[in-house]
């Protein structure tokens, strides 16, 4: 079949739209009349080109194009030229007298040359794939290359070209971003389709020009080590409650302020329970509570009494809760292998390196400490586990990438005539079946025209994909152990009362003050002796200690090997 003979539509563009297609079998012995059309801004200058016309498309690179073209007898300013629109045209008409129109270029001219010695101008032409992608915005882009991307591996995206962001997103899928000849931006995947879109069979190749250029073994990485650390704040919370009842407060309520009454004594005050906290490194939480001596009331114990108090800040029994606050870094490392086939084994290894780290930056975290405790004892993780798949994801792809595009840096190029290549496109699988046998990914299209010679010779490459082996999903690392219990911490404090040489109650020797003993100090009111010592009055608590594993950098570790299968493209010389 000729390639003029079926249609693009349902031929190989249908392929490239992923519907099904047959073959485009290219055979030998056929002859074909061909010219070309240029237009340069709309206007035909096909019949001032002189010498060739050279197109040159790559996989994942602009398109370039190169003609020479007769000055007219008008002067002319060669600045004038830049950026003027160029559309190339391959015409062929077969023996049959059926013609194909197929487009070769679509671009600009980006730099004009004059040679005022054989009034000639020189045109250099691109496809300008960069600066059209540069002009797409972000969401655009993100449509057209699809892959993943993180902040936190790369740079912000603001203030920044769009062109480098889009080839970081590419950095995650095995395809590449380029435009087709008629200027359209397009994806392509490397990975060769199972049938071909054209196979070149005996004949077909010009004479010695299959040429094979095979990848050095030491740029096949199949063992790559990516190392990632991930670093958030914890913030922690201690809350620690205290609790202190005066002996002879045994009951509660006013049956208690009763019995206390028999033998009354200094009592602690809402001041210095809360300054007992604070002093003790600790914010109070939610007040003082418990029972309070209670203000004057007429005859509360049933004996006939009055009592009179006007003080409202006393403390028969009380509690409080004291919290401190403080964030401590966790760093969560991953490290993570990708091997393809030949990667396992320590002889055949050709090893790569990568690594990233990022950290979740909080103002939370900057005022945590800062500010007032409330609750109890907690610990809160700043992680964000959007981001933390986001940069692992990011890394996981792009090794893969890295390995799969190392396993195909195998080239197999040959040369056509032109009329025998019309279609054929970066996106389309290709077969070989003269002097090699060999199938893979249309990489590189180079055409060679020359009108006065009459001559038309494309060069078409492939990428020749070896490794094979099993491959593994790409799921994101679980997160490592890391996390610690809560602090929690309460206390029955004491009481110490002096100024009587015995106790009231038992009638045993009061033992000599203690100023280490936590809780309250103070004096019982009826003195039995005037040498008797005077206890200062005074509360007293104390925070717990915090371990060194909840204020260190807490640390955890994740490994995980991941294989990657590579596809086998076929290849026989």
């Amino acid at each position: 079949m000729l390639i003029g003979a079926q249609p693009l539509a349902s031929g190989p563009l249908a392929a490239a739209l992923g519907e099904a297609y047959q073959p485009v079998y290219v055979v030998r012995g056929q002859g074909f009349n061909a010219r070309v059309r240029l237009l340069i801004d709309g206007e035909d200058l096909t019949d001032r080109v002189t010498g060739e016309l050279e197109v040159d498309r790559e996989e994942g690179a602009a398109a370039a194009a190169g003609f020479v073209l007769l000055l007219p007898d008008e002067p002319i300013t060669p600045e004038d030229w830049k950026g003027k629109a160029v559309t190339l045209d391959y015409i062929s008409r077969d023996r049959y007298g059926e013609e194909t129109e197929v487009r070769l270029f679509t671009g600009a001219i980006k730099l004009p040359e004059l040679d005022l010695t054989w009034n000639l101008l020189a045109c250099e032409c691109s496809d300008r794939l960069q600066q059209r992608v540069e002009a797409l915005n972000i969401a655009e882009i993100d449509a057209l290359t699809g892959g993943v991307w993180s902040a936190d591996i790369f740079e912000p995206v603001a203030g920044r070209s769009h062109w480098e962001y889009a080839q970081e997103r590419m950095e995650s899928r095995a395809a590449s971003l380029d435009c087709a000849a008629s200027g359209a931006l397009r994806v392509a995947t490397w990975a060769s389709a199972s049938t071909p879109h054209f196979v070149f069979g005996l004949g077909t190749t010009l004479h010695e020009s299959v040429q094979l250029d095979p990848s050095d073994m030491d740029d096949v990485t199949n063992y790559l080590e990516i190392e990632g650390a991930y670093r958030f704040p914890r913030l922690w919370q201690q809350v620690q409650t205290f609790g202190w009842t005066h002996p002879e407060y045994g009951s509660t309520g006013i049956p208690g302020f009763c019995q206390w009454r028999v033998w009354t004594s200094e009592l602690p005050t809402t001041e210095m329970i809360a300054d007992a906290v604070s002093g003790a490194g600790m914010t109070l939480i939610g007040g003082v509570g418990g029972f309070k001596l209670p203000l004057s009331l007429s005859n509360p114990c049933g004996d006939g009494q009055v009592w009179r108090n006007t003080f409202d800040n006393l403390w028969l029994s009380a509690t409080a809760s004291g919290g401190r606050r403080w964030v401590q870094q966790v760093t969560e490392s991953y490290k993570l292998l990708l091997t393809a086939s030949g990667g396992e084994a320590e002889a055949t290894r050709v090893i790569g390196r990568d690594s990233a780290s990022f950290e979740i930056e909080s103002s939370q975290a900057d005022e945590w400490e800062s500010g007032n405790p409330s609750g109890g004892s907690s610990s809160t993780d700043l992680s964000d586990e959007t981001r933390r798949v986001a940069a692992l994801q990011t890394l996981l792809r792009g090794g893969a990438v890295q390995v799969l595009d190392a396993h195909r840096g195998t080239t197999l190029s040959w040369q056509t005539p032109t009329d025998l290549a019309l279609g054929v496109d970066l996106v389309h699988t290709l077969r070989l079946e003269d002097r090699a046998l060999a199938q893979g990914k249309c990489r590189r299209i180079q055409h060679r025209i020359d009108v006065a010679g009459g001559s038309a010779i494309t060069t078409i490459s492939i990428a020749i994909s070896r490794g094979g082996g099993a491959g593994d999903a790409l799921v994101t690392p679980a997160r490592p152990e890391t996390s610690l219990p809560p602090i929690t911490g309460s206390a029955i404090l004491a009481t110490q009362l002096g100024g009587r040489l015995n106790d009231p109650i038992t009638g045993l020797p009061i033992p000599p003050y203690d100023d280490t003993r936590l809780g309250f100090s103070g004096n019982w009111d009826a003195a039995d002796d005037l040498t008797a010592e005077k206890f200062p009055r005074r509360f007293k608590v104390e925070s717990a200690e915090i371990p060194e594993t909840y204020r260190d950098e807490r640390t955890g570790e994740v490994s995980v090997h991941y294989r990657v299968a590579i596809p086998n493209d076929l290849l026989e010389l």
